[in-house]
């Protein structure tokens, strides 16, 4: 028997309220499968977990992939660095939210994994970049940068890039957000067809029943437990119940039964209907609240201070745009990345000790994390400055103790930052005008 291109077993990461409470799943080699769920299921937090992301609180995630579908890997036992690597090659992820570099062209923002990647010369890596371009009809548009790009062709243009290492996997969070439904539906089956032309494997989360039918099977996630409706469908009702009028003692006792549920029609019409309007409601609730958390919460990096030697405190303000709505944020997590060489490196960060609990965003709140002991060797883009990125994750909900499961959010920020000894004449090329600044923020990317 042909073994999974990947097995996760067990899989948890509870926030309190949210998260994923019990993940198991198998994705055999070109198979496609959807994860349905609605907002704040759980779906990216489980996505980030198979993508080695997001560290899990329990479970195993195992992997086949490379040439022969060599393995088993053990996702979690990598370090960070060979998971990001992953992710460059045989693991290609879409997320959901644009992620193309502002600054670069269509064609250098497809090139951009390549060259990290770092295993092809410039001539295949460019002949390759060039064919998922045409594979995704953008040819014509490969100088153009993504602020000239419509929403269409940007998710088109994400796609190409996550191919273009020619991934075994491919994991697509949310890969038709924010887009209407005839451009949805153009998307999906552009990469049906990109992913059967490659022979990569598909996992994609989407909250579209109509979506997720089209894969080769789907599973559910409700309430941070995954299930598959399949395997949950009740089995047939018993035959053979039909008879005379001189029926058996029990058969009378059936059909006496069948006659009371059917006088009880009405009374289960009214409950269906009660059921159907809840739920409705419901659904207006859920959307009510993944567009306070996308929308109507803003995000900003606004300060960085040295508290020490090698001690750093970070600032974000969050806001709720929403004056009419309440916001309730818990700050989940945060992480440090700092780029070294061709690879962005994790280093411990943590949230100030008066964060970590649920707070209520009224107007404008500042957010504090903490860091030290960055490294002595580091890439440097600015010179003198390290290049860093800085993940945040919260949970967004629209009361403290919310009855719906709270919407997952993560920013990124990225910024040059002076080191704890820069280099004096290092800096001093910048030619900056007085006192060199502790740091320079950069745009997302």
């Amino acid at each position: 028997m042909t073994e999974p291109l990947l097995r996760a077993e067990g899989l948890q990461r509870w926030f309190g309220n949210a998260g994923v409470r019990q993940a198991s799943l198998q994705l055999a080699a070109g198979e496609r499968v959807a994860i349905l769920g609605r907002s704040g299921s759980g779906k990216s937090t489980l996505l980030a977990m198979l993508a080695g992301l997001s560290r899990p609180d329990a479970g195993r995630i195992e992997l086949r992939i490379g040439v022969g579908g060599a393995g088993p890997i053990d996702l979690w036992s990598l370090p960070a660095a060979e998971r990001c690597r992953l992710r460059r090659g045989p693991v290609g992820f879409v997320s959901q939210f644009t992620s193309l570099l502002p600054t670069l062209s269509t064609l250098e923002n497809l090139l951009l994994p390549g060259e990290l990647e770092g295993r092809r010369s410039a001539t295949e890596l460019l002949a390759d970049a060039e064919h998922w371009l045409e594979a995704v009809g953008l040819s014509h548009l490969r100088d153009r940068r993504p602020g000239q790009l419509s929403g269409g062709e940007i998710r088109r243009a994400i796609l190409a890039r996550a191919l273009v290492n020619r991934p075994n996997l491919l994991l697509a969070d949310e890969p038709t957000s924010n887009l209407d439904g005839c451009s949805e539906t153009e998307i999906v089956a552009l990469l049906e067809s990109l992913c059967a032309s490659s022979g990569a494997a598909l996992l994609m989360v989407t909250h579209s029943e109509a979506l997720a039918r089209r894969c080769d099977r789907w599973l559910e996630l409700e309430a941070g437990t995954l299930r598959d409706p399949a395997a949950a469908a009740e089995p047939p009702l018993p035959s053979g119940l039909g008879g005379t009028a001189e029926a058996h003692p029990t058969r009378r006792r059936l059909l006496a039964g069948a006659l009371a549920g059917g006088m009880s029609l009405v009374g289960g019409t009214v409950f269906w209907q009660w059921r159907q309007q809840q739920q409705r409601t419901a659904r207006i609730r859920r959307d009510r609240l993944q567009r306070l958390a996308f929308s109507g919460l803003s995000s900003e990096l606004v300060a960085v201070e040295r508290t020490g030697p090698e001690r750093y405190l970070g600032t974000l303000a969050v806001e709720n745009l929403e004056v009419s709505q309440s916001l309730y944020l818990l700050p989940l997590d945060v992480q440090l990345y700092i780029q070294q060489g061709s690879r962005w490196n994790p280093f411990p960060a943590h949230w100030s000790d008066s964060q970590r609990q649920v707070l209520a965003v009224e107007g404008l709140r500042p957010l504090h994390f903490e860091f030290s002991d960055p490294p002595s060797s580091h890439t440097e883009l600015v010179p003198g400055y390290m290049h860093v990125r800085i993940d945040v994750t919260y949970a967004v909900a629209d009361r403290p103790d919310p009855e719906l499961m709270p919407v997952e959010r993560r920013d990124s920020f990225f910024v040059h930052l002076l080191p704890p000894l820069p280099d004096a004449e290092k800096v001093a090329r910048n030619g900056f005008p007085g006192e060199p600044p502790l740091y320079i923020p950069m745009p997302p990317h």
